[in-house]
């Protein structure tokens, strides 16, 4: 065995090791369910590639021996879990990008398509020989539709890539925009890595270009837990605490900071009356529009506990504020988003104006939650 061949399996063997711990060190509790789901294929996918792609290796330089028929086999499922990552990959940022138009109706269907194209090419080639075929002596051939199937699998890296640039022109915090860019640096690098790994006979570094993105997700869902919601995606309340503390102290009466506390009105109704699975999607409607709201002011939001979410912003200077304007969006945003549910979202919000900043963040929380608490109760509508 060359030096060259003893790298690569010690790296190969590396990969699969790590697969194996992030495997078994990731639970339900780090992401929504989709976006879990999605990731654990992903990761089960490129240990079977992982796998398949060593034997692969070895035939190619003459170390291991085996039935052409073997061979056909294992060329044809490895290049297989190669779009089969991209495929994982891709429906894992549409769970957790909320991708609306690819998880309901046509977008169901439509999001297969790439998928069953190249499944249906690369398990056909055995008798066509249009992707790739193994030569008299064994080894593997690209066919006339090789770099071909690998764009298409690639057609689901670069509908991330145009949702994340949009989404990097469009969102005004900081937060999102910086999660968007870290999608799309992810994408460019397995973009650049497949084309490339086109080009190569006897190794493969597309192994490589997966596990980097794997560890990637994997490290920015562990970041997301420690400051992020898991069911919502917002900032949590720990977040909020540590971003409003620091943001407090720089506030002056020349400089203010509307802080909001809100919550959704008899949304213990809703749990009693459709269940909690229907109660959290209520809560994920809820922060979808307090996102979009909050984006259009530049501010910042968080959920802060049940179904109590607080909010954040800085007016320009020399521009007339009017507080409840904030409120308005959201509900609209709100009555936009359960306009086909049988229940009607509805947030009541207080809100506090940040001038002191010797002030405590506590104090101003609780002026928010106490005009809150008066105008629900002036609404006659529980907490």
């Amino acid at each position: 065995m060359n030096d060259v061949l003893f790298v690569f399996s010690v790296f190969q063997l590396t990969f699969l090791l790590l697969d194996l711990f992030i495997m078994t060190n990731t639970n339900r509790n780090i992401a929504r369910k989709g976006e879990y789901s999605w990731f654990c294929s992903l990761i089960g996918t490129h240990i079977v590639y992982l796998v398949l792609n060593t034997l692969w290796t070895l035939t190619e330089y003459n170390v291991l021996t085996l039935p052409r028929s073997a061979v056909m086999v294992i060329c044809t499922v490895s290049l297989w879990t190669v779009t089969n990552c991209a495929t994982s990959y891709f429906l894992f940022v549409v769970e957790r990008l909320q991708l609306k138009p690819l998880q309901t109706g046509a977008g169901l269907w439509l999001r297969w398509l790439p998928a069953a194209f190249t499944t249906l090419m690369i398990f056909t080639t055995s008798w066509t020989g249009l992707v790739f075929r193994l030569s008299d002596e064994g080894y593997f051939v690209h066919g006339p539709m090789y770099l071909p199937t690998l764009a298409v699998a690639s057609l689901y890296l670069l509908i991330v890539a145009v949702v994340a640039c949009a989404n990097i022109l469009r969102e005004k915090t900081r937060f999102l925009r910086k999660a968007n860019a870290t999608l799309l640096m992810s994408v460019l690098i397995i973009i650049v890595f497949i084309l490339a790994d086109g080009f190569l006979s006897k190794a493969s570094i597309l192994p490589a270009a997966i596990f980097a993105v794997i560890v990637g997700i994997f490290i920015t869902m562990q970041e997301a837990n420690i400051n992020s919601d898991a069911l919502t995606g917002m900032n949590n309340r720990r977040k909020a605490e540590e971003y409003l503390a620091d943001r407090v102290r720089n506030v002056s009466e020349k400089k203010p900071l509307y802080l909001y506390m809100g919550d959704l009105n008899s949304f213990k109704k809703i749990n009693d009356t459709y269940g909690h699975t229907v109660g959290d999607e209520a809560l994920v409607l809820c922060s979808l529009a307090l996102k979009r709201t909050i984006g259009q002011y530049g501010g910042f939001a968080a959920r802060y506990g049940g179904d109590e979410f607080l909010l954040s912003w800085q007016p320009d200077k020399d521009k007339e504020v009017d507080p409840d304007a904030l409120i308005r969006d959201v509900n609209a945003f709100l009555q936009t988003l359960s306009a086909d549910k049988p229940y009607r979202l509805v947030m009541t919000m207080g809100y506090a104006c940040c001038t002191d900043a010797k002030e405590p963040l506590v104090s101003y929380i609780r002026q928010a939650d106490d005009m809150l608490y008066r105008r629900k109760k002036a609404a006659g509508v529980g907490r």
